[in-house]
């Protein structure tokens, strides 16, 4: 066979033995002639370009051989050499933990020390403007006291209201009295005791005639109470708990009553508005045949006549008067006076004031009046005797304003309502009691501080867990009182001197008002005490 010898293709040479690597195209026979439509791939068409290079495998750690001149060394190697020995106690005095322990607990102490003192400084900030906040609301409290005193001065309604301007016009008669004594003499006294006299007179004569004006129009209110009474809308609570509020007929014709009683009752109308007014009610009137639609018939007949006449309103008031009882005596009687126009079911339409079912014969005015108009007092023996009649026995007394001493029972009956205490003797006191409590046993001063303003001074528990009494309690101001309710132990705060003059004045006010207390078990069962 003839040798072929092939092109050389491309391959391999080692460097050290020199040893050719050929590609095993090179070592085989040449392919077979193929037809020219038959593509074919063959490494020899593809392999056209040639390259020479050297390669070196990577290290990736230290490799040691038997040779003693050959070390390839790592890149992550670390070397090391020997110390010298080191002990124990060397090795703590070089690492200093122990101080390095001190320093770090010296700074966190330094640390927790001055976040307490911000917490603290925090604190007492915020006590400071609860403080002052408080301070104001007090102040704002007197000062809107002091502001309805006065305008209670100036608009009395009630009989505490006249009481104080009667004690008004006593210290003002006091005071005068002693400023000219010290300086004028005999003759020049005599003179001026009488102009102030004089004036006394018109001022009393000023208070009367308020006096007056004011029972006039609480007589107007009482003669009206069936009809406002009537006028409001029947309420009650839903099984929800959602509050219902229904009108009946009743109510619109009470409301309808109201409305022309209070078109009556208006002087202030032109004539020809009133006689329009009068002439509607005339009309409204003639289906009914009563006695009592008859007289208003006719005093309305006699407006009519004198306002179609030109006369004044001046000269009408008495009539007017006349209308307006009249009107009203024929209202109350308007659902049982028998008419046809009312209609049969004559009872649904009566206007009357609810009946009282608990009440007492009052042997003053005897009269029978209801429960609610007796009071017990320190001085009661037997529930005998109305408020009114009462009032009227103290008229000859001088008189004395009851009005802050009425404002610290309030406080103490708030305070006993608001602990939930089931003890009547706090509402069965009057003013007058507090009064002999305040000035007779307590000497009218605190205890603690000897402060006489009675506007600052307050009667709080003595033993917080007992119940109020007037002999469990102490005089006191308000700041007083607010720390005195913080007490656990009053006998462990107080010195011993003064906890026996407490106990010396709760003795004389249990002996004082020990008839209280055969009338105290009637109001606790009763629970009626509350409404007072």
């Amino acid at each position: 066979m003839e040798k072929q010898f092939k092109p050389y293709l491309g391959g391999w040479r080692h460097k050290v033995t020199g040893v050719e690597y050929l590609n095993a195209a090179s070592q085989t026979r040449p392919l077979r002639k193929q037809s020219p439509s038959r593509s074919t791939c063959s490494r020899m068409v593809q392999c056209i370009k040639t390259k020479e290079g050297a390669t070196q495998t990577l290290c990736h750690r230290a490799t040691q051989m038997w040779r003693n001149d050959c070390y390839i060394s790592s890149q992550t190697d670390k070397y090391m050499t020997v110390k010298s020995y080191e002990n124990y106690d060397e090795m703590q005095l070089r690492l200093n933990l122990d101080g390095h322990a001190r320093v770090i607990q010296r700074n966190y102490r330094a640390y927790r020390l001055r976040k307490y003192i911000r917490e603290c400084a925090q604190i007492y900030r915020d006590m400071l403007e609860k403080c002052e906040k408080r301070e104001q609301e007090k102040a704002i409290i007197n000062k809107m006291r002091h502001k309805q005193n006065i305008l209670r001065q100036v608009h009395p309604r009630s009989r505490a209201d006249f009481d104080m301007l009667h004690n008004v016009i006593e210290r003002w008669r006091s005071d005068r009295l002693e400023d000219i004594k010290l300086r004028l003499f005999k003759a020049a006294q005599r003179a001026e005791n009488y102009s102030i006299v004089e004036k006394m007179v018109k001022m009393l004569n000023c208070i009367d005639k308020h006096k007056q004006a004011i029972r006039s129009s609480h007589k107007r209110q009482r003669v009206l109470r069936f009809l406002t009474l009537n006028c409001k809308p029947i309420r009650w609570n839903s099984y929800k708990g959602i509050s219902v509020e229904m009108i009946t007929m009743k109510t619109l014709k009470a409301r309808e009553f109201k409305r022309l009683y209070d078109v009556l009752s208006d002087r202030s109308v032109r004539p020809d508005e009133r006689m329009a007014s009068l002439i509607m009610l005339r009309k409204s009137i003639e289906a009914h045949s009563c006695m009592e639609a008859f007289d208003l018939s006719s005093l309305l007949d006699q407006e009519i006549a004198l306002l179609t006449r030109g006369i004044k309103d001046l000269s009408l008031g008495c009539l007017n008067d006349r209308i307006t009882h009249t009107y009203l005596n024929f209202t109350s009687m308007h659902g049982s006076c028998g008419c046809e126009a009312v209609g049969g079911n004559s009872k649904d339409d009566e206007l009357r004031v609810p009946l009282e079912t608990k009440t007492k014969f009052c042997r003053s005015c005897l009269k029978l009046l209801p429960n609610r108009r007796f009071l017990p007092h320190s001085r009661t023996r037997k529930l005998s005797v109305c408020i009114s009649c009462d009032s009227l026995r103290r008229q000859n007394i001088a008189h004395v304003d009851y009005d802050p001493y009425m404002f610290i029972l309030d406080c103490v009956r708030a305070d006993e309502i608001r602990r939930c205490s089931n003890s009547a003797l706090a509402f069965m006191m009057q003013g007058h009691d507090i009064y002999h409590l305040v000035n007779h046993i307590w000497h009218g001063q605190s205890v603690v501080s000897k402060v006489t303003d009675v506007f600052f001074l307050r009667l709080v528990r003595y033993r917080m867990d007992d119940e109020w009494a007037p002999w469990n309690c102490i005089l006191l101001t308000e700041d007083e009182a607010d720390v005195h309710s913080h007490m656990k132990n009053p006998a462990t705060v107080y010195s011993g001197h003064l906890i026996n003059q407490i106990g010396l004045a709760h003795q004389i006010a249990k002996n004082h008002f020990k008839q209280l207390i055969s009338f105290e078990k009637d109001f606790r069962e009763s629970g009626r005490f509350r409404a007072i």
